[in-house]
């Protein structure tokens, strides 16, 4: 087993319903996506935010614009890998 860290991009939103359109998107899209709760890093936002890999910020952020999501605050953060 090796443990690491991951590098993520974290989306904020200011309603569950455009997180929950966020998700849907980027799924669409094939990206790597998980639903969690909104970071504190990421201010007083509703209580859902999308994370998807560093690498992905790009891809997602333009697949969030194409499908008119708007996104109130992107942050990375690290996270410890298990694996």
């Amino acid at each position: 087993m090796t443990s690491g860290r991951a590098l993520f991009a974290v989306f904020g939103f200011d309603s569950t319903h455009v997180a929950l359109k966020a998700e849907d998107a980027l799924l669409a899209a094939d990206l790597e996506v998980a639903l969690i709760p909104t970071p504190r890093a990421l201010g007083s936002l509703c209580g859902f935010a999308v994370r998807v890999p560093a690498e992905q910020r790009q891809s997602a952020s333009a697949v969030l614009e194409t499908a008119r999501v708007d996104v109130n605050g992107v942050i990375e953060i690290e996270d410890r890998a298990r694996r």
